[in-house]
């Protein structure tokens, strides 16, 4: 069934309110909530006051400024469809001409500190698996490579000066973030062994939900999910325990934690997959792809902050977030680019 499109463009909480009165016209007392937590889009949510579940509550997302330059909003829309039929995402009820409504989850964001938990690490990892295993892709072909060269080709030679300035003592100008791309991929083109299929790719702790009561784990934010190398996944979402709005690299999960977790991840797939015992040599193996890609991740994010920091309204310091993810890169580089 194709989702219903309301030729409206939409930019605040009231106008929001009208759209969903219309989804919902037996909805007579309707309160509203701006969640501030995104930086790419405007969210806003709506509840009647005659509504006893959280998970009644209709979600507004409004597309950034300039986010269609570096996001597919067409794929987006078909990726949370996908997500939903599989089990991990809201139903969505409608577009509009600048974003869409959707079904809140209800449950709590993951922190620095839960996302640890003994009790709700596992069913993290074992969700990721679930996705990895369960929702299809149209494409064989990995976003990394090509979505990052879209990425560049969109920024200026320049790279070090006026918004930019922080990043002067980082990289000499573009292209040596174009050179560091070029020794990833050629690293990974010489990997046949990588697997690939459907990624979310921006697994930071905002996009993971953990509901309590169920013990249950959703994601949320779809804007980059598509077919990618699994090991990003997983190396990004370690990258991500080191938060955002206070980044805190220390954080990043030591050998011991990660091989813990990867083992986890692993008996879930073998589940799904119907394979045999996990072996300590297939651990070991993933702990070094991922570890790899978790470098690929950091120069992802870099370059997407690069670009948010000239094109995004959003009040947010993308110059100096681009700044940490290059930092981090070039240090980590050192120890995990051999690792491929």
């Amino acid at each position: 069934m194709a989702v219903p499109h309301k030729s409206i463009t939409i930019n605040d909480l009231d106008a929001g309110k009208e759209i969903v009165a219309s989804l919902r016209p037996t909805w007579s007392a309707i309160k509203c909530k701006v969640f501030d937590a995104g930086i790419t889009n405007k969210l806003f949510g709506y509840i009647d006051e005659s509504c006893t579940d959280k998970n009644e509550m209709i979600l507004l997302r409004i597309y950034g400024k300039n986010t269609s330059c570096i996001i597919d909003r067409k794929r987006e829309l078909e990726t949370h469809l996908k997500l939903n039929k599989s089990g991990f995402a809201s139903p969505v009820y409608c577009t509009i001409d600048n974003g869409y409504l959707y079904g809140f989850i209800d449950g709590n964001t993951l922190t620095a500190e839960t996302v640890r938990d003994a009790t709700i690490a596992p069913i993290i990892a074992k969700s990721i698996a679930k996705m990895h295993c369960s929702v299809p892709i149209t494409s064989n072909e990995p976003i990394f490579y090509s979505t990052l060269c879209s990425w560049l080709a969109q920024l200026p030679d320049d790279l070090t000066s006026g918004k930019l300035v922080v990043l002067e003592n980082i990289i000499e100008d573009k292209s040596t973030l174009l050179g560091e791309l070029d020794a990833l991929n050629s690293k990974i083109t010489g990997n046949s062994n990588l697997q690939i299929g459907f990624c979310h790719n921006d697994l930071l702790l905002e996009n993971v939900i953990h509901n309590a009561n169920k013990q249950s784990i959703s994601f949320i934010d779809y804007e980059y999910g598509n077919t990618n190398y699994l090991s990003f996944d997983l190396g990004n979402h370690f990258d991500e325990y080191a938060g955002v709005e206070t980044v805190d690299f220390s954080r990043y999960p030591d050998e011991t934690y990660q091989k813990w977790w990867l083992k986890l991840y692993l008996e879930e797939v073998h589940t799904q997959k119907s394979l045999g015992p996990v072996t300590d040599a297939k651990v070991d193996e993933l702990y070094k792809e991922v570890n790899f890609f978790s470098l690929c991740a950091h120069l992802w994010w870099g370059i997407w902050a690069a670009f948010q920091t000239l094109n995004s309204e959003v009040d947010f310091d993308f110059a100096g977030y681009s700044r940490l993810k290059l930092e981090e890169y070039f240090k980590q580089k050192v120890k995990f680019f051999d690792y491929l």
